[in-house]
């Protein structure tokens, strides 16, 4: 018969190993999101539909939001973009969105981005480069500067590829600490909340894009943190009395 501490030893590895089953899984997962997801950017069309679904449940914000999007487009001054050019030599520049939300394309002159969506990027762009070159393919990637802040390994601002999915650009920054709470998670924009812990974990779940949810440049994604136990709670408010109690009888004596 198999001795205690072998029995416990076998536990412990299958249970090791279906936490490894899991996270292999989650890996897999994602990958196969990021692989679904690319060029995934929203349309003016889908974008409207949006707005109108969020007039009827009653989210005013969420359409409000929506609507300046479409109105103002998908670019801020600062954003970068890549373009690939394959002609009789190929080439490939990163540009910067300037002052005026234009981005100048190298001996190929300047494009404005003035109300242009991301979905809408590449027409633009490759309709510009055709007017000085014959190309085969032109190849348009715009990227985000988005800050993944709260409880990753490695918080900061990243420049990525807008149609990533969120647990992507989680993962870009080290992936999630040992104390997090993905379920947590927000979006702030200009120091608001901008997508609540609802739409982010329905978001993270979804293996939607950093564009279906609508970020923009200097959006905030934030890792939520766990909770403390009710026993590391009650233990912190008993320590917090205890040492009340005792200012209390220094004072008085």
């Amino acid at each position: 018969m198999p001795h205690k501490n072998e029995r416990a030893n076998s536990r412990t590895s299958r249970s090791f190993s279906s936490v490894c089953g899991l996270v292999l899984f989650a890996l897999f997962s994602s990958v196969a999101r990021a692989q679904s997801a690319g060029g995934s950017f929203m349309t003016r069309e889908a974008l409207s539909a949006a707005a109108s679904q969020a007039d009827l449940s009653g989210n005013q914000p969420q359409a409000a939001a929506i609507r300046q999007r479409l109105a103002t487009g998908d670019f801020k001054v600062g954003d970068r973009i890549v373009v690939g050019v394959v002609s009789d030599v190929s080439r490939t520049d990163t540009i910067t969105v300037r002052d005026g939300l234009t981005a100048e394309i190298p001996g190929r002159g300047a494009v404005s981005l003035s109300g242009v969506l991301r979905s809408e990027l590449k027409d633009k762009v490759t309709a510009a480069v055709l007017v000085y070159v014959k190309a085969y393919e032109v190849s348009v990637t715009p990227l985000t500067r988005i800050a993944v802040l709260g409880e990753v390994v490695h918080p900061g601002y990243f420049a990525l590829r807008s149609d990533i999915p969120i647990s992507d650009a989680i993962m870009i920054a080290g992936g999630p600490t040992a104390s997090a709470d993905l379920k947590r998670s927000i979006v702030r924009r200009d120091n608001r909340e901008f997508r609540s812990q609802d739409q982010t974990r329905e978001a993270l779940a979804d293996g939607t894009t950093l564009d279906q949810l609508g970020l923009a440049g200097g959006d905030e994604l934030v890792v939520g943190k766990q909770r403390p136990f009710v026993g590391q709670s009650a233990t912190t408010l008993l320590g917090v009395l205890g040492s009340v109690a005792a200012i209390v009888i220094a004072v008085r004596h």
